[in-house]
């Protein structure tokens, strides 16, 4: 009896592990193809499965992250410039696409002519896109 509650405690521990291990597996699983696979499960209700490929399908597109390459407009105050390495620091507005709030940041520039379109102290819309970790301005108005 003194071994069996070691035994039981060490089961009740390790099963639950396990399970959750399995779980974790399952987020590669395609959906609909295991939905596919049980239409011969008669009796069997479908409504969970079908909720679950509904779900999996907008888990995969996060709300407020942009598709790659989406360009992106705000408006801001120009606080400085840096000609040399194409650079501008704004103090732009929210942007809503990015669900960004007003700051004040440095873009770099698409084409360094764009810089002389902007003065410390002027007030400009812009465009930009993301690059990597980097945000590129590429229209000034």
């Amino acid at each position: 009896m003194k071994r069996f509650a070691p035994l039981s405690l060490i089961a009740a521990l390790t099963i639950p592990g396990a399970a959750f291990g399995q779980a974790s597996d399952m987020k590669g699983m395609d959906m609909k193809q295991g939905c596919m696979d049980m239409k011969d499960m008669k009796g069997m209700d479908m409504s969970a499965c079908k909720r679950m490929t509904k779900e999996k399908t907008s888990d995969s597109k996060v709300q407020g992250t942009p598709k790659k390459g989406a360009v992106h407009k705000t408006s801001g105050v120009v606080k400085a410039l840096d000609q040399a390495n194409g650079k501008v620091t704004l103090a732009h507005d929210q942007v809503k696409t990015l669900n960004w709030p007003p700051m004040t940041m440095s873009f770099g520039v698409k084409d360094k002519s764009l810089l002389q379109k902007l003065a410390v102290g002027k007030k400009v819309d812009v465009e930009f896109t993301q690059q990597g970790s980097n945000y590129i301005i590429s229209s000034v108005k």
